[in-house]
């Protein structure tokens, strides 16, 4: 306790009326917690916040002892986001915007500066800037300006000035809002140049800004790449600096890339980017003078949902790169001496970005396999982080997307128990991507679907469709569909018994969630698909009235588009297998209408799907003498002229489907399916 009484007798010292005390006060616990740790959190303990927050406020203050004081925030901010909302909540954030306004001392502007540098260096600072955005921007943009236009340009802490600046800039750009802010200033006009400075921290500043400004923003990708600079495209600039001796400009320089490229807004350098940028972070990820955090993350980003970027990235080694990664975070857990959040984040972004890189090929799934990704996957989904958890069954979402991957090496890996405990996890974004990733592993083709069946996964899915997250309620729906593929009837019974029909028809209601909506529709379809079970159980629940109730408003036009094409198969499976059943949406009005009316869809798979229903309700024929008329069969004698003709042509379907054919834009399923249904038609034409 004696130790820490010099440091509090510093702290009260804040408080004397002699400004002399207060200076050296000041000066002391400046020196004692620059690079000190220890000593931060010492004087953070003490209190010194409200303090330092206090002098800064005053506006009699003397400016030696503000610098001092500016400098002691400075310096606590770098401690950690904790001591900066604590900072921020003391009132420095106006302090140091007065301090920076022009007329004052010089030291004590470039104190301000780079205080709130370090200040707004977290996430919840800030956002918590925005009040001070407006009167910032314009500031920090005349120091680029005059720097640019002064004679002193080429002088070491002029670049340092600007440096600083422009970080600022960018740590402003947290959101859309702010982004055309800051673009609107004049921004990209006066960042571009920098680039080619030819100072490396103001080029690794500039790349940074450039990214936040960017970041997930069209409009602005867009600028920056048509603003020519010396007669070249940014997108130009940018690959040469992707090849630059320094590993943090190539680093930053592929980042920004990868904004421009996620917006499409790389104009024709796709394939340059493939060549250069990929490659550039593939070796980044072995160099141990760049963070490998930001390496792994920007590689994600860049292949996110660019089957040729991904194709490149594995040619370049990046997923035995990335697996060994997470294989080095997975052997350091837990050790001595090792940053445990750092780690952590690596290995989330680790699996985040292999989930990425293997969402659309083959090659690259079957090259994560090799790499033994799945045991990696098995083990992260019992990791005491929900992150990683959640990483790591996204990842297995995208991995057994493969059939011939599914069929032999995920029923080896042990993979679905600890799914299934995942699929009711207490944290929502780790249910959601568990019950995702759960949907890959139960179709018909799967090995699994026989051992999830076994650890009474229709109970599991029926539990979830209570669950208040939309999303996890469209998986386990999602699931039960793939359940009803090719299963045999005792165990579509029982499905069917336990989710119940008059709950799926109720979900299936135009009120519902659209996504609910729609999982529910392709239940239904899938329930009706291979024999009449289906059918006879939905009808029994509801009765034909409700039923093709329910069948019309599915196929309303207000309904979106999968939907209504589960609708429509819905409607065709119902009608298909038995002539009692098609009765009931042939002579209903409504229902036909709403059929033929999406007959001539722009959307092709509509259109497909509601030429399925109509050739089905032809299909079925009126009895003759060498026939019966039976219920379930419903054709009769094979001869027999199409019974719901009549009904069909009120609607004038024959001219719909000549007008059609003559249509030269429509697609080869639609033609194809327009001339089977006017086959029906033949027989009266003669």
């Amino acid at each position: 306790m004696a130790s820490l009484q010099p440091h509090a007798e510093y702290v009260q010292q804040l408080q004397s009326p002699n400004p002399v005390d207060v200076y050296m006060a000041l000066r002391t616990i400046k020196n004692a917690i620059i690079g000190s740790s220890t000593k931060k959190s010492l004087y953070f303990r003490l209190h010194i916040i409200p303090h330092v927050s206090a002098l800064l406020a005053m506006d009699d203050t003397d400016v030696q002892i503000r610098i001092q004081a500016t400098t002691i925030v400075s310096s606590l901010a770098h401690k950690g986001e904790d001591a900066a909302k604590e900072l921020l909540e003391g009132g420095v954030m106006v302090s140091l915007i007065s301090q920076i306004m022009p007329g004052t001392d010089a030291l004590l502007m470039e104190a301000s500066e780079r205080a709130l540098n370090a200040l707004l260096s977290y996430t919840g600072t800030k956002m918590s800037a925005e009040e001070h955005t407006y009167s910032l921007v314009p500031y920090l943009l005349s120091i680029v300006t005059k720097a640019k236009d002064s004679a002193q340009i080429f002088e070491m802490r002029t670049h340092a000035r600007i440096e600083l600046a422009v970080l600022i800039l960018g740590k402003l750009c947290v959101t859309e809002s702010r982004q055309f802010t800051v673009a609107n200033a004049g921004a990209i006009e006066l960042l571009v140049p920098l680039l080619l400075r030819g100072y490396p921290r103001l080029q690794i500043a500039t790349l940074r800004t450039i990214s936040a400004l960017s970041y997930e923003n069209m409009e602005i990708c867009r600028a920056l790449a048509a603003v020519p600079h010396d007669g070249r495209a940014l997108p130009a600039i940018l690959l040469e600096l992707a090849q630059h001796q320094d590993p943090e400009i190539r680093l930053q320089a592929c980042v920004c890339i990868s904004n421009l490229s996620r917006m499409r807004a790389s104009g024709g350098a796709a394939r340059d980017i493939q060549s250069i940028a990929v490659p550039a972070l593939a070796k980044l990820l072995r160099c141990p003078d760049v963070g490998v955090l930001q390496v792994v993350q920007a590689l994600g980003y860049l292949c996110h949902e660019d089957a040729e970027m991904q194709i490149a990235a594995k040619n370049a080694g990046v997923i035995a790169d990335i697996i060994h990664i997470i294989a080095e975070t997975e052997s350091r857990d837990g050790a001595d001496f090792v940053d445990s959040e750092h780690n952590i984040q690596v290995a989330k972004a680790g699996f985040l970005a292999l989930g990425t890189i293997v969402s659309a090929g083959e090659e690259c799934r079957t090259k994560a396999v090799e790499n033994q990704m799945l045991a990696y996957l098995v083990r992260a989904m019992d990791h005491r982080d929900d992150g990683i958890k959640a990483a790591a069954c996204l990842c297995t979402q995208y991995i057994v997307r493969s059939v011939p991957i599914c069929r032999t090496h995920v029923s080896e890996s042990g993979i679905l128990k600890p799914l299934l405990r995942l699929v009711r996890h207490d944290t929502p974004e780790v249910q959601m991507t568990a019950t995702a990733a759960l949907i890959n592993l139960l179709p018909d083709f799967s090995p699994l679907r026989a051992e999830a069946l076994k650890e009474n996964v229709v109970d599991i899915l029926v539990e979830l469709l209570d669950s208040k997250i939309t999303m996890v309620r469209r998986n386990a729906l999602w699931c039960i569909r793939n359940l009803l593929v090719n299963i045999d009837d005792g165990t579509r019974r029982t499905i069917i018994d336990k989710v119940g029909i008059g709950r799926i028809c109720a979900i299936s209601h135009p009120d519902s969630e659209p996504v609910i909506r729609e999982q529910a529709a392709g239940v239904l379809q899938n329930i009706t698909a291979e024999n009449d079970q289906g059918t006879l159980a939905i009808f029994d629940c509801l009765g034909a009235g409700q039923t093709v109730d329910m069948l019309t408003g599915l196929l309303d036009p207000q309904t979106d588009t999968p939907t209504q094409v589960h609708g429509l198969y819905l409607v065709n499976n119902i009608a298909v297998r038995s002539q009692a059943y098609c009765e009931y949406i042939a002579k209903h009005r409504a229902l036909l209408q709403a059929i033929v009316a999406l007959v001539t869809s722009p959307i092709s798979e509509v259109a497909v799907g509601a030429l399925w229903c109509v050739n089905s309700i032809a299909s079925h024929k009126m009895p003759t003498a060498r026939g019966s008329n039976s219920n379930s069969g419903g054709s009769g004698g094979e001869d027999g002229e199409p019974r719901y003709l009549a009904e069909l042509e009120e609607l004038g379907v024959q001219a719909i489907l000549e007008g059609m054919l003559g249509d030269a834009s429509l697609c080869l399923s639609v033609r194809d399916r327009v001339k089977s249904c006017l086959d029906y038609y033949a027989p009266l034409a003669i």
